[in-house]
């Protein structure tokens, strides 16, 4: 996952320089209709809709003020505010056809005290008072008030609403607010308003699309999981490529165009650096060499990161998964972090969740942003489904992907530039002396390269490095770098290779830097690069 320090300072300011203001109290909006679990509510008014992770068991959908999306909390800190509606589903699960096994990311919590509990709303939540049951449109409800410990100044409550629609089945809808009685009293009229809004509907029947079982592809399948999902989400369209599902709220179509021609143009030069028949023969030689290993051994082998891998993809061909990637795109960067956006990042690819998710960077530094970060996280994402959970050093991970971010796509074709993000930050180490010396840089731990290294030297120069780098090794010796050494020609694949087959970043420095004078490769990488 990239760290891209320039969003994340324009997004900063934006944020410092609305603090003078705040969210206000929502307004009595639109029915929000559930087929799935055959329900409708009123949320606030304008607000605006954020789906949940694909791991999520909770949450149904949730909805944040549109523009700003907090509101001040005393003298310092803010309070985010948000309606939730979520599902507490404890009926037992059907056994499914699907033989392969995945990851298991439990049942989510079971009712809403264990969901307070867990800390989705907040830190320090305990009920205030009693609750009170009550009966809506032939529904049994319940209906609660949390107070919390203190955020900075001033407290925080919670409103719910629990709808048991059925014996194991609960719908509740939750509100956060300011818990200082002035305003208290508005928020909550206003909640009780939409919580008893509350009814059920006649579920929608959908034009089925039967295909024949032995002909769907995991394309068809992927497809199908997408739009009964998004049945819940309407406000989220699906679009697709020959490779790709995007998933996005952005009414501006030609943005998305732009999106869609863009991943299947930097797909093919990932295709041409990284084919998949050349993967296979490389996971090819890591299977023999692991099975040469265990030759003759009674114990059973250590399952290893690509083991875990499978659990994710359940074992399916890595080719015909790849054309099943999903892309989120959020309207903008506050919606992304709502999402679940980590902060201090602009995009990331979740192979847990099987998504890339970035946003439109427009408000905060133009759309160059957004293809700088689609273009690297989009490798992460190719990446794995060939070579599965593999750790590569970040200097080769990260400085890889930013290596694609400086691709410009100019007539529907990508065509190779340097990125011009870090140009000038290594320039500036190099002209000063301060950059890392490269046979400590190509051994530098995730964290070092974050900045957590004894040199002090932070993330947002060490990503410039390993961009320079992997720039340096990609293009140098077509470019006549000056002292070009043959024994360079190969240090990117034999990594790679040496990595696939034993899964030691250790090994796969020794054997691709093996022979290497690092005093030579330095001053060679320093002189291309200044």
């Amino acid at each position: 996952m990239a760290r891209w320090q320039r969003l994340w300072f324009a997004t900063l300011l934006v944020t410092l320089l609305a603090s003078i203001a705040g969210a206000q109290a929502p307004k009595t909006g639109k029915f929000y209709e559930n087929q799935s679990l055959a329900f409708k509510v009123k949320v606030p008014l304008d607000w605006e809709q954020v789906p949940p992770d694909p791991n999520e068991k909770n949450l149904i959908v949730k909805y944040d003020p549109a523009g700003l999306k907090y509101i001040p909390m005393g003298a310092s800190g803010h309070l985010f505010v948000h309606c939730w509606l979520l599902k507490f589903d404890r009926r037992k699960k059907p056994e499914s056809d699907d033989k392969t096994t995945k990851i298991d990311f439990g049942s989510g919590a079971k009712d809403l005290a264990a969901w307070v509990k867990g800390g989705d709303a907040g830190p320090g939540f305990a009920l205030e008072g009693k609750a009170r049951d009550f009966e809506l449109k032939k529904i049994p409800a319940t209906e609660y008030v949390f107070k919390s410990s203190k955020v900075s100044v001033e407290e925080v409550k919670l409103y719910a609403c629990v709808y048991h629609i059925e014996a194991d089945v609960d719908v509740a809808i939750v509100f956060n607010g300011p818990a200082d009685p002035k305003k208290w009293n508005k928020w909550q009229n206003t909640f009780e308003e939409m919580a008893k809004s509350f009814s059920r509907i006649e579920v929608k029947e959908t034009a089925a699309v039967v295909v024949d079982p032995s002909k769907q592809t995991l394309r068809d399948k992927k497809r199908a999981e997408l739009v009964e999902k998004l049945r819940d989400t309407p406000e989220w369209k699906l679009y697709e490529t020959p490779n790709y599902f995007v998933v996005s709220c952005n009414p501006d179509r030609a943005f998305i165009d732009e999106l869609l021609g863009r991943l299947e143009a930097i797909r093919a030069i990932y295709e041409q650096d990284y084919p998949a028949a050349k993967i296979e023969e490389l996971k090819k030689l890591a299977a023999d060499l692991k099975t040469k290993e265990q030759a003759g051994k009674d114990e059973p082998k250590e399952p290893d990161e690509a083991d875990f891998a499978k659990l994710v993809t359940g074992g399916a061909d890595p080719r015909e998964l790849s054309k099943c990637s999903v892309v989120r795109v959020c309207k903008d960067s506050e919606q992304y972090h709502s999402y679940g956006g980590p902060g201090g990042s602009a995009g990331y690819w979740s192979w847990v969740a099987g998504e890339l998710v970035l946003y439109d960077a427009r408000k905060e530094g133009g759309k160059g942003d957004t293809w700088a970060v689609l273009n690297h996280e989009a490798f992460h994402q190719y990446i794995f489904y060939f070579y599965g959970n593999i750790s590569p050093h970040s200097w080769y991970n990260e400085g890889t992907g930013d290596f694609y971010s400086g691709y410009q796509y100019k007539a529907k074709r990508f065509t190779l530039e340097k990125f011009q993000w870090r140009v000038s930050t290594i320039k500036d180490a190099i002209q000063s002396d301060k950059y890392v010396p490269l046979k400590d840089f190509v051994r530098w731990s995730q964290a070092e390269y974050y900045g957590q290294n004894p040199l002090g030297v932070d993330g947002g120069q060490n990503y410039a490095q390993g961009w320079s780098f992997i720039y340096f090794l990609r293009t140098g010796k077509k470019a006549n770098a000056k002292g070009w050494d043959p024994r360079w020609d190969t240090i990117l694949e034999t990594y790679l290779k040496e990595l696939a087959m034993t899964n030691s970043v250790e090994k796969a420095v020794d054997k691709a830097f093996d022979g290497v004078d690092f005093n030579a490769l330095e001053e060679a990488w320093k002189a291309y690069t200044k």
